[in-house]
């Protein structure tokens, strides 16, 4: 399945689909629009809820937390996965934490 993009916040995500995904956050580069330096690769069972977790005060990934609370365009880049299991998924976002280098994927 193809990775489809948006621009996210802490309103609009309330939009996304509550399906199983792998997604990737990214600020935006001004130029181009592009999503550029991915801050955080994921899976969940529900893209919307876990998303909106994100925007919270509360979320424990403290390099994380900053970005999503900064005044920065935040991209979200997914992949739905719907009926896939955990390690299906898990599968996905290894390769992309692979691939992308995600800066809060990192061990404090």
């Amino acid at each position: 399945m193809a990775t489809q993009s948006v621009i996210i916040t802490s309103t609009n995500y309330a939009q996304l689909p509550e399906t199983e995904a792998v997604y990737a956050i990214y600020a935006q580069e001004k130029d181009t629009s592009k999503p550029i330096n991915c801050r955080y690769v994921g899976q969940t069972d529900n893209l919307r809820r876990r998303t909106g977790e994100h925007f919270s005060p509360d979320e424990p990934n403290e390099c994380l937390r900053e970005f999503m609370q900064s005044t920065k365009t935040k991209i979200l880049v997914y992949e739905l996965m719907p009926g896939s299991t955990e390690d299906e998924r898990r599968a996905v976002e290894e390769a992309w934490i692979k691939e992308l280098n995600p800066k809060c994927n990192k061990p404090d």
